[in-house]
């Protein structure tokens, strides 16, 4: 065993296992905890980058969805609108079908129902029958109140006649023989449920060509739009 003496009083240089062994340098400290959270923030940017990449990816995929499903709704609105517009047009023609029955059909039922209500009055004359709106308004005379109450009352019971009204009424003196002259109003029903047959003018009646010319004594001279005499 050897014994070294240091008599200069000078400390020996430090041995290169003891400067191995010792602590690292501060520098080199926080070079390594840089680049530690360098790492960790990259780490966590991914991560997020990854999250909000697979989140566009899918919003994407559904607006694509919604665009086709959106296309498809508009052709089924286009078919939906073609569709339409031929029930409008089937319904423009079945009307036009169904007046054009009525204006053929119409009057000479009209006529046929009003003839068969004079023929159950006496002493009754009109003078005309013409549309006044959806109504009809009847012009005559009678020689006694009680046949034109007949009358009326003959309207009201036909079937064919509604909210019948008598609309007016007065004594008329025409060369030294008394008369009433009446208007009255009332609503046609037809028995095929059409509209009435005036609504597109004037109706032609049995008392047009064919029927008893003239009228009453003393009636007044204008052109009758139907003219039926009992």
């Amino acid at each position: 065993m050897t014994i070294k003496i240091n008599l200069l009083g000078v400390a020996p240089p430090p041995s290169r296992v003891s400067a191995v062994g010792g602590p690292p340098a501060p520098k080199a400290t926080q070079v390594v905890m840089f680049v530690g959270a360098l790492i960790v923030c990259f780490g966590i940017v991914g991560v997020m980058y990854k999250i909000w990449s697979n989140q566009i990816a899918d919003l994407t995929n559904q607006r694509t969805k919604e665009n086709l499903r959106k296309a498809e709704l508009a052709g089924v609105k286009a078919q939906n609108e073609k569709y339409q517009q031929r029930l409008r047009d089937l319904e423009t023609r079945i009307n036009t079908i169904q007046a054009l029955q009525n204006s053929r059909v119409g009057p000479v039922e009209l006529m046929s129902a009003l003839g068969d209500v004079v023929n159950r009055t006496t002493d009754v004359y009109l003078f005309t029958l013409s549309p006044a709106g959806d109504r009809l308004q009847l012009k005559g005379q009678s020689g006694t109140v009680e046949s034109m109450a007949s009358f009326i009352a003959s309207l009201k019971k036909s079937g064919f006649f509604n909210d019948v009204q008598l609309d007016q009424f007065f004594q008329d003196d025409i060369q030294e023989r008394l008369n009433y002259k009446f208007t009255v109003s009332c609503l046609f029903k037809s028995s095929t449920g059409g509209a009435s047959p005036t609504a597109g003018g004037p109706a032609a009646g049995p008392g047009g060509p064919g029927g008893a010319p003239g009228g009453p004594p003393g009636a007044p001279n204008q052109p009758p739009v139907t003219r039926l005499m009992r």
